[in-house]
């Protein structure tokens, strides 16, 4: 399971990158550090608005949730979502098939038990450059949104850094997306990109685990800490 992310792009450059402006640019703010377990917010774009970025709460909950986010992820932790859950779970049915969206990151930390210890790794584009990966949400009680990124088994190249689970981020390739944010689309189209290897090139840096004990917050820090 993937619980921290990263979103280092400046409002300009994810703009520039995906050719869609931000509803609310000025709440945007890059963060190397997305905590899933801390509530959240993250950038989306939604099959309902296909030509904006807005945001939305980390970790979902049911259809017109009118509770608080803790109470409700204390009890179900619903920031990874399966697809055998999506497409079994009552309350999350809806959500796969009419409220698909992806979620806007320049990279995802995984972990790999060795010999005893924890090596950290950051997850990132060989250009450095943001990208999707793929997610799912809903509309609470209030009108936020709140999204649940969406793992799959993890592909050759993730594996060889992350082992303490065998799920990983799905990643949508921007000439998927479409298909993605598409309600006209049928679900072998949505799996194929589930299931089907993506080929965009990654590559991975090793990270020192004070990096999430100290919960660094500027990029000078973090790249202290690359090794």
């Amino acid at each position: 399971m993937i619980y921290k992310l990263s979103n280092e792009a400046s409002t300009s450059e994810i703009e520039k990158e995906f050719g869609i402006p931000f509803r609310y640019p000025n709440l945007y703010t890059p963060n190397p550090l997305i905590n899933g377990f801390n509530e959240t917010n993250i950038s989306v774009v939604t099959m309902e608005n296909q030509n904006e970025i807005t945001f939305a709460i980390w970790g979902l909950m049911p259809q017109d949730f009118k509770e608080d986010w803790h109470i409700f992820q204390d009890n179900a932790n619903t920031l990874n979502v399966q697809l055998d859950e999506l497409e079994n779970v009552s309350w999350m049915k809806g959500s796969f098939k009419e409220r698909r969206c992806v979620i806007i990151v320049t990279g995802f930390y995984t972990h790999l038990l060795d010999n005893g210890n924890t090596c950290s790794y950051y997850i990132q584009q060989e250009s450095e450059k943001p990208f999707y990966l793929a997610g799912t949400y809903n509309t609470l009680n209030d009108g936020f949104l709140c999204a649940a990124l969406m793992v799959g088994k993890t592909d050759t190249f993730v594996s060889n850094y992350h082992n303490i689970s065998n799920l990983a981020p799905i990643i949508v390739p921007k000439e998927k997306v479409s298909v993605w944010l598409n309600d006209g689309h049928d679900m072998e189209s949505l799996k194929e990109i589930i299931e089907r290897p993506h080929n965009t090139k990654l590559k991975a840096k090793h990270i020192s685990n004070e990096f999430f004990l100290k919960n660094l917050t500027s990029n000078y820090q973090i790249d202290s800490l690359f090794s």
